[in-house]
């Protein structure tokens, strides 16, 4: 497949990029700043733009079988970017006929997910702003005609991975974090898989 990465030079698109071209796949990464992608592979090309840049993520998009969006926030503060990039990726996606997208977004940001008080005090104190920013753009999703799956997982790991995913709807009983490797995984089954179409399941262990 042909599959753009967005947000291939966060912590999660890092562990998405060798993956994807170790099974086969042609990847365009977006990036606004191109040297900070430091996989190198023939079949990864890598483009610069911003996810603001509706023409930059209309060309990006053009040609592509899937889209995984793995763009985190840039602050804690309030902010728009989430939105913004939604709409334009629905847009470009829309006018070049791609349907699969898989999305990233976290645990919380949907009121059926189920959190420790921990948990949920984190999310009121700290991720207020993001977790508001991506459910604007998560509804401007859910009102698309798209074949898309966003996954929630709670605190990312920076460790081996473990296996054994387990994903539901409202997370109920799963451990609340996750290995960006065993993410990343999960994200690549997601393209060909729709066990979770059109839904947000909380991942964890």
């Amino acid at each position: 497949m042909n599959i753009l990465v967005i947000g291939a030079t966060g912590a999660t698109g890092q562990q998405l990029l060798p993956r994807l071209l170790a099974a086969g796949h042609t990847v365009t990464a977006l990036a606004r700043t191109p040297a900070s992608v430091t996989t190198s592979h023939p079949n990864l090309k890598v483009v610069k733009g911003d996810v603001r840049d509706a023409a930059a993520l209309d060309g990006a998009v053009a040609g592509q079988d899937a889209v995984m969006n793995a763009f985190g926030p840039r602050s804690l503060k309030p902010d728009d970017i989430q939105e913004v990039m939604m709409r334009n990726l629905i847009a470009a996606m829309n006018a070049h006929g791609v349907k699969r997208l898989v999305n990233l977004s976290a645990m919380g940001v949907e009121p059926q997910h189920k959190l420790a008080l921990m948990g949920k005090l984190f999310s009121t104190l700290m991720l207020r702003n993001v977790l508001a920013d991506k459910r604007r753009g998560e509804t401007l999703l859910k009102a698309a005609n798209l074949d898309y799956i966003t996954i929630c997982p709670g605190r990312l790991l920076d460790t081996s991975p473990r296996g054994g995913v387990k994903a539901s709807l409202d997370g109920a009983g799963l451990e609340a974090s996750m290995t960006r490797a065993d993410l990343a995984d999960f994200m690549i089954q997601q393209l060909s898989e729709n066990n979770w179409l059109r839904t947000s399941p909380v991942i964890g262990y």
